[in-house]
C-alpha cells in the first residue's frame, strides 16, 4: 500500500552510449547574419542526462543480478530487464502472463549460461594448473639432463682442448726439428763442396810442381825457383808423411834424374805414392761426405713428414675442437633456457592460482545472485511503488509497449 512505502534507490544504468529516446541531437547552427549585433548571446542545445532509475530495494536482488549479467546483456536488453521485470515479480507465479513467464524463464537461461561459462572458466583455469604442474615436472627432469649434458660436452670439449695442445706442441717439435735437419743437410753439402775444391786444389797442385821437379826441369840458374817450388810440394804433404820422407825428399829432388843415386830415386818413388795416396784418402771423404748428404736428406724428408703428419693431426684436433665446443655452447644455451623457464615457474604458478581463485569467486558471486534473485522471485507479492522518479516521467509518459518476442530477442 502507498501509506507502507519501502526505500528506494538510484540504479545508474552501464555505462553505453545514450539513448536516443533521451538524448537531443545537437541544434545547427546558422550563419551569423552580418547585421548581428555584436555581443548577442547564442542559444546552446541543452542535452538530457544519462537516464538514471529509482530502483525499489525490495528488488535489490534481482538489479545485483542484473549487474552481473551486464556483460552477457545488451544495454537496450538491461534497460527493458529493469523496467519491466519489477512488473512480472509483483504478479503471483500462477497468474503471471506468459510473456511474464517468457521473460523470466528467458533470465532463468542467461543465469544458467553465464553460470556455464565461469564454469568453463574454472575449469580452464584448473586445467592450466594442471598443465603447469606438469611441465613443471617434466621442465626439471629436462634441467637435470640438460645439466648432466652440458657437463658431459665441457669435459669433451676440455679433452679435445688437451688434444689441441698437444698437437700444438707437437707441430712446434716436429717443426723446429725439421730446421735443424735442413740445416745438417746444408752444412753437409758445404763441407762437400770444401772437400771437392781442397781435392781438385791438391791434385792440381801436384800436377804443377811434382813432375816438372821429378823430371828435372829447372836450370841451374832457376835454382831460387826450383826451391820455391820444391817447399811448395813439401806442403802438400799431409802430417802423416813420414818426417824422414820429408826430410831426404828436397835433397833428392835437388838433383837431375840422371844424377839421383838409389836412396834418392826411391825417396822420390815413395813421395809420389804418398801424395797419390793422399788424393785417394780426400776422394774417400768426398764420396763419404755425398753419403752423409744423403743420409741427411734422408732425416730432413723424414722430419719433414713428420712435421706435415704433427700438422695435420694438430688441425684436425682444432676441427674436432671446434665441434665439441659448438655442442658445449648448444648445451649450454638448453640448460640456460631451461633454468629461465624453471626460475619462472614460481611466479606462473602464483598466477594460474590466482586466475582459479578469480574464477572460483566470480562463479561464488553469481550463485549468491542467483540464489538470492529465486528468494525474491518466491516471495509472496506486495503492493509495489512507482518505479520511476519524476526525472524519468517525460521518458516514461511516451510509448513503451514491449512485446514478448522483443523481451525474448533481447535476452537470448
Amino acid at each position: 500500500s502507498a501509506s507502507s512505502a519501502q526505500p528506494r534507490r538510484a540504479l545508474r544504468l552501464p555505462t553505453t552510449p545514450a539513448h536516443p529516446s533521451t538524448t537531443m541531437a545537437p541544434a545547427k547552427r546558422a550563419a551569423q547574419s552580418p547585421k548581428a549585433k555584436v555581443g548577442r548571446l547564442v542559444k546552446v542545445a541543452k542535452v538530457a542526462p544519462a537516464p538514471t532509475l529509482q530502483v525499489d530495494d525490495r528488488y535489490a536482488a534481482a538489479h545485483e543480478l542484473l549487474a552481473e549479467l551486464s556483460n552477457e546483456l545488451s544495454f537496450s536488453c538491461m534497460e527493458m530487464l529493469m523496467a519491466t521485470l519489477p512488473h512480472a515479480l509483483e504478479t503471483e507465479k500462477a497468474e503471471r502472463h506468459s510473456f511474464q513467464q517468457s521473460l523470466l524463464k528467458g533470465l532463468a537461461d542467461t543465469c544458467h549460461k553465464e553460470q556455464s561459462k565461469r564454469e568453463v572458466r574454472i575449469a580452464d583455469a584448473e586445467a592450466k594448473v594442471a598443465m603447469h604442474t606438469s611441465e613443471k615436472a617434466s621442465a626439471a627432469e629436462k634441467l637435470e639432463a640438460s645439466k648432466a649434458t652440458e657437463e658431459a660436452r665441457r669435459s669433451t670439449k676440455e679433452v679435445s682442448e688437451s688434444a689441441v695442445a698437444s698437437g700444438s706442441a707437437a707441430t712446434e717439435a716436429a717443426a723446429a726439428a725439421l730446421v735443424e735437419a735442413r740445416k745438417a743437410v746444408g752444412g753437409a753439402e758445404a763441407a762437400t763442396e770444401r772437400q771437392v775444391k781442397e781435392k781438385e786444389d791438391f791434385d792440381a797442385k801436384v800436377q804443377e810442381l811434382l813432375l816438372p821437379l821429378k823430371e828435372g826441369a829447372w836450370a841451374k840458374k832457376d835454382w831460387r825457383l826450383r826451391q820455391k817450388a820444391i817447399s811448395q810440394l813439401i806442403g802438400l804433404f799431409p802430417s802423416s808423411a813420414p818426417e824422414s820422407l820429408t826430410a831426404a825428399l828436397p835433397l833428392a829432388l835437388k838433383d837431375t834424374p840422371d844424377a839421383r843415386g838409389p836412396f834418392s830415386t826411391k825417396s822420390v818413388e815413395m813421395g809420389e805414392q804418398i801424395l797419390k795416396e793422399h788424393s785417394g784418402m780426400l776422394e774417400e771423404a768426398i764420396s763419404a761426405a755425398k753419403t752423409l748428404i744423403t743420409e741427411r736428406q734422408e732425416a730432413a724428408a723424414k722430419a719433414e713428414a713428420v712435421a706435415a703428419e704433427a700438422a695435420a693431426a694438430r688441425d684436425a684436433a682444432q676441427e674436432e675442437c671446434i665441434v665439441k665446443e659448438n655442442e658445449w655452447l648448444e648445451a649450454q644455451e638448453a640448460f640456460t633456457s631451461v633454468s629461465a623457464l624453471v626460475a619462472g615457474f614460481p611466479e606462473e604458478a602464483r598466477r594460474f592460482a590466482a586466475e582459479v581463485e578469480e574464477a572460483k569467486s566470480s562463479l561464488q558471486i553469481l550463485v549468491i545472485a542467483v540464489e538470492n534473485y529465486k528468494v525474491l522471485e518466491n516471495l509472496p507479492v506486495v503492493v509495489p511503488e512507482p518505479m520511476v522518479e519524476d526525472t524519468m516521467a517525460a521518458a516514461a509518459s511516451e510509448p513503451a509497449a514491449v512485446e514478448a518476442w522483443q523481451v525474448e530477442v533481447a535476452v537470448q
